[in-house]
């Protein structure tokens, strides 16, 4: 059983968001799980602008996506979102998205790092502030 603290945002499939068929377009999943990660930040205190003004970026450095059913316009979805963040730099978050029905239409892993953005290198000692923040994600 998984003990992780789930971290969620609700989307609705919009006419931007899909093709002439009416199914999302795979574009809009990368969107909505960034979406999701800056979401969770500021719920734990970190606003993203403000982390790039400090000197730091979260740049993705691998991500997959498993396709299980189309999202189409109108589907109304729950991202739910669990990260896990240890000692190494390396950032997993794990996504599902999910259908009213509780049907798990697609799943994610979104891997990043921490980097100093003027010097574009990893960072493998956060900074007090961060490790905090990223302990209440970490949950």
């Amino acid at each position: 059983m998984n003990t992780k603290k789930v971290w969620e945002i609700k989307k609705t499939v919009l006419p931007q968001h899909s093709d002439h068929a009416g199914v999302m377009w795979h574009g809009t999943y990368f969107n909505w799980l960034e979406e999701g990660r800056i979401n969770a930040l500021s719920k734990v205190g970190i606003n993203y602008s403000d982390l790039t003004k400090k000197g730091f970026e979260m740049p993705l450095i691998n991500a997959s996506i498993k396709f299980i059913l189309p999202l189409c316009l109108g589907d109304n979805i729950t991202i739910e979102s669990i990260f896990n963040i240890g000692k190494s730099p390396k950032i997993k978050i794990y996504s599902k998205f999910i259908n009213e029905s509780k049907n798990v239409m697609s799943m994610a892993e979104v891997n990043m790092v921490l980097v100093d953005k003027n010097k574009f290198s990893i960072i493998r000692k956060r900074p007090d502030f961060i490790s905090k923040a990223f302990l209440k994600l970490n949950e």
